[in-house]
C-alpha cells in the first residue's frame, strides 16, 4: 500500500474509532446517571414491569428481524459497490417479511401470549412494534458502521438514546398514578425507536429500490440463521450467572452487588465492541486483498491496546467502585479481576469469530455459542451453591476460555484457508492478563502501588499509539 493511501485508511480508522467509543461512553454515562432516577419515580414494582417488558422485547428483536445485519458485512465484501443499496434493501425487506409473520401470529394467540409475559395485549403490540424498530436501527446502525460512517452511527444512537430518556421523564412527570407508571417508561422507551425504525426502513428500501431478489435472499439466508440462536445464546451466556445466583442463594443482596460489579466490568465489553466495529470493515478488506503483513502489524496493535486497557482497569477499579457505591457493595470488588478477564476471554474469541464471519461459517458461530451458554449453566449449578459470588464468576469465566479455545479450533483447524492468528499470539496478552489478576490480590490494600502500575500501563499505551499514529 502506498504511504498517502495508507495515512489515508490510518486516518479515517482513528476517526471511526473516536466516534464508535465516544458513542458508548456517552450512552453508558447518561444512562449511568438516570439510573436512579428512574428507579426512584418507577418503585420496584413498575421497575419490574419494565424489565420484563425490555427482555422480551429483546428477544423478538432477534426473532423479527432474523438478524439479517449479520450478512451485511460479507455482502459489502462480496457484491460490487454499485449492488451495495440494492443487496441491504433486499435483506432489510426480508426482516420486514419475517417481522409482519411473527407479528401476525402473536397478535392471533394475543390473549394467551399476554397472559404468559404477565403483560397487557396492548403492551404486547406496542412491544412488537418496538422490536421491529429497535432492529431497524440496529440495521442502520451496522450499515453505518461497515460503511465507515461512524459520525452516522454516532448521532443515530446518541438521538434514540436522549429521545428515549427525554420522552420517559416527561411521560412519567405526567402519570400521578404510581401503579401505571411503567406506561410512561414503556412508552418513552418505545417510540423514539418506533418511529426512527420506520422512518429508517422507508428511507433504505427507498434507496435500494429493491424488495425479493433471490440472489442476494440466497446468500442473506444461510449466514443470518444461525446468528438467531447465536443472540439467543449470547442472551443466556450474559444473564444465566445472575438468574441462577437468585435462584440458589436465594439473596437478593448478593445478586444486587453481584449485578453491579458486572455493570461496572461490563464497561470493558462496551470497549471492546467499539473498537471490534472499528476494526471489522478494515479487516475484512485487508482480508479480502490479502495483506498479510498489514493483518499482522494492525492485529498486534490491537492487542497491546485492549490488553493494556484491561489491565488498567483491573488495577483502578476498586476505587471506582468505592466512589460510585455504598459500602454495602465493596464486598464485591474481589470479583473484578475474573469478571474483567471474561471480559477480555470475549475480545480474544473476536479474532477466529471474525475469521468466520469473513468465510460465512455463522452455523458454527452460533453452535459455539449454543455451547457456551450450557456449560455456564452448567458451571453455575456446580459451583454456586459451594462459592457463591465467585463460583458464578468463574463459571462465566470457563465457559468464555471455552469459547475462545473453541473458535480457535475452528478457524485454525476446520476452515480450510490461512488463518493469521496462531495460539502464540494470544499467549502474551493472556499471561499479561493473569499476571494482573495475580498482583491485584496481592497488592489489594496499597492503592498508591496499584495507581502507580496504573499510570506506567497509560503511559506506555499512550507512546505506542502516538508512535504508531494509530489505535490500531
Amino acid at each position: 500500500m502506498k504511504s498517502g493511501e495508507r495515512k489515508l485508511k490510518l486516518n479515517s480508522m482513528n476517526t471511526a474509532a473516536f466516534f464508535n467509543l465516544l458513542g458508548p461512553i456517552i450512552l453508558n454515562g447518561v444512562n449511568f446517571f438516570t439510573i436512579p432516577i428512574f428507579t426512584r419515580m418507577l418503585g420496584t414494582d413498575n421497575y419490574g414491569i419494565v424489565s420484563i417488558y425490555t427482555t422480551w422485547m429483546q428477544i423478538f428483536t432477534i426473532l423479527m428481524g432474523i438478524q439479517t445485519c449479520g450478512a451485511l458485512a460479507n455482502g459489502r465484501v462480496s457484491f460490487k459497490p454499485e449492488e451495495q443499496d440494492a443487496y441491504r434493501s433486499s435483506t432489510l425487506f426480508l426482516s420486514c417479511m419475517t417481522s409482519a409473520v411473527v407479528a401476525a401470529v402473536m397478535l392471533v394467540f394475543l390473549q394467551p401470549v399476554s397472559n404468559f409475559m404477565e403483560l397487557s395485549p396492548l403492551i404486547v403490540v406496542i412491544m412488537l412494534l418496538h422490536s421491529f424498530g429497535a432492529y431497524v436501527i440496529n440495521f442502520a446502525s451496522m450499515k453505518y458502521i461497515h460503511t465507515k460512517q461512524a459520525h452516522k452511527n454516532f448521532i443515530l444512537s446518541v438521538g434514540v438514546t436522549v429521545l428515549t430518556i427525554v420522552l420517559s421523564l416527561l411521560f412519567l412527570f405526567r402519570i400521578q398514578e404510581m401503579e401505571l407508571r411503567y406506561w410512561g417508561r414503556i412508552l418513552g422507551y418505545a417510540l423514539p425507536n418506533i418511529v426512527i425504525g420506520i422512518v429508517l426502513a422507508v428511507v433504505m428500501l427507498g434507496k435500494g429500490k429493491t424488495l425479493f431478489n433471490k440472489k442476494y435472499w440466497k446468500f442473506c439466508l444461510p449466514l443470518c440463521l444461525p446468528l438467531i440462536f447465536h443472540g439467543l445464546s449470547q442472551t443466556i451466556l450474559g444473564q444465566s450467572d445472575r438468574v441462577m445466583l437468585q435462584k440458589i442463594v436465594q439473596d437478593d443482596g448478593i445478586v444486587g452487588i453481584y449485578s453491579f460489579i458486572f455493570t461496572l466490568t461490563h464497561l470493558l465489553g462496551v470497549i471492546w465492541n467499539a473498537l471490534n466495529n472499528t476494526w471489522v470493515p478494515y479487516y475484512y478488506e485487508y482480508e479480502r486483498d490479502n495483506e498479510v503483513e498489514t493483518i499482522e502489524t494492525r492485529s498486534k496493535n490491537y492487542r497491546f491496546l485492549f490488553t493494556i486497557l484491561c489491565m488498567g482497569f483491573i488495577l483502578v477499579s476498586p476505587e471506582v467502585v468505592r466512589a460510585f457505591a455504598s459500602e454495602d457493595y465493596w464486598s464485591g470488588m474481589n470479583l473484578i479481576p475474573i469478571m474483567a478477564a471474561s471480559q477480555y476471554m470475549v475480545f480474544l474469541y473476536s479474532f477466529p469469530v471474525n475469521f468466520e464471519f469473513f468465510h460465512r461459517k455463522t452455523a458454527l458461530i452460533a453452535i459455539g455459542t449454543c455451547c457456551a451458554g450450557g456449560l455456564n449453566i452448567l458451571f453455575n449449578f456446580l459451583l454456586i451453591p459451594r462459592y457463591g459470588m465467585m463460583g458464578a464468576a468463574v463459571a462465566t469465566l470457563a465457559a468464555y476460555f471455552l469459547l475462545f479455545v473453541f473458535h480457535q479450533i475452528i478457524a485454525r483447524y476446520v476452515i480450510k484457508q490461512p488463518y493469521h492468528y496462531p495460539w502464540r499470539f494470544f499467549l502474551p496478552g493472556i499471561i499479561a492478563v493473569a499476571v494482573t489478576c495475580v498482583v491485584f490480590y496481592l497488592i489489594f490494600d496499597h492503592r498508591l502501588w496499584r495507581w502507580g502500575l496504573g499510570a506506567i500501563l497509560g503511559l506506555l499505551l499512550i507512546r505506542r499509539v502516538y508512535a504508531n499514529g494509530s489505535l490500531f
